[in-house]
């Protein structure tokens, strides 16, 4: 009988043991306990950049090629359909613009700016507040 519950505690205590052996961690010094690393998780969508030669057309506004980096609602391939989205812009509340691209594309824009940062940011705030525009991108002028 004595044997049976030496048997009976040596077996409870094999089977616990194991059981913590596993929550145990292996490190015993505190440089080879390593902190569990923290994915880092990014679920905004990547803002389109492209690089254009562009200039302003005749009528629009000229000022608007001081800038260096825009922020572009639509693309067309005929002008005066870029002027009519310009126009719903308007009465969204944009302050839009037309760019032309040396292929002959008209970009509207809504936004430029002399600072990348700040257009990137601009980005993300109209794809936060307009879902309809969250394929927004930047467009970088490229220097002559």
């Amino acid at each position: 009988m004595k044997i049976l519950r030496v048997l009976f505690i040596l077996s409870l205590a094999f089977v616990f043991g194991c059981q913590t052996q596993h929550l145990m961690p292996e490190a015993t010094t505190p440089e080879q306990i390593k902190e569990p690393e923290t994915a880092k998780i990014d679920n905004a969508p990547k803002i389109v950049v492209k690089e254009e030669r562009v200039s302003v057309p005749a009528g629009e506004e000229k000022s608007l090629d001081s800038k260096r980096f825009y922020v572009i609602l639509g693309s067309f391939g005929v002008y005066q359909n870029a002027q009519k989205f310009k126009s719903e812009l308007m009465h969204e509340g944009f302050y839009p613009g037309i760019l032309v691209n040396e292929n002959g594309l008209y970009r509207v824009c809504v936004d430029s700016y002399d600072d990348e940062n700040t257009a990137r940011s601009k980005v993300s705030d109209i794809r936060n507040k307009y879902k309809q525009y969250s394929d927004v991108w930047l467009l970088i002028k490229k220097e002559d």
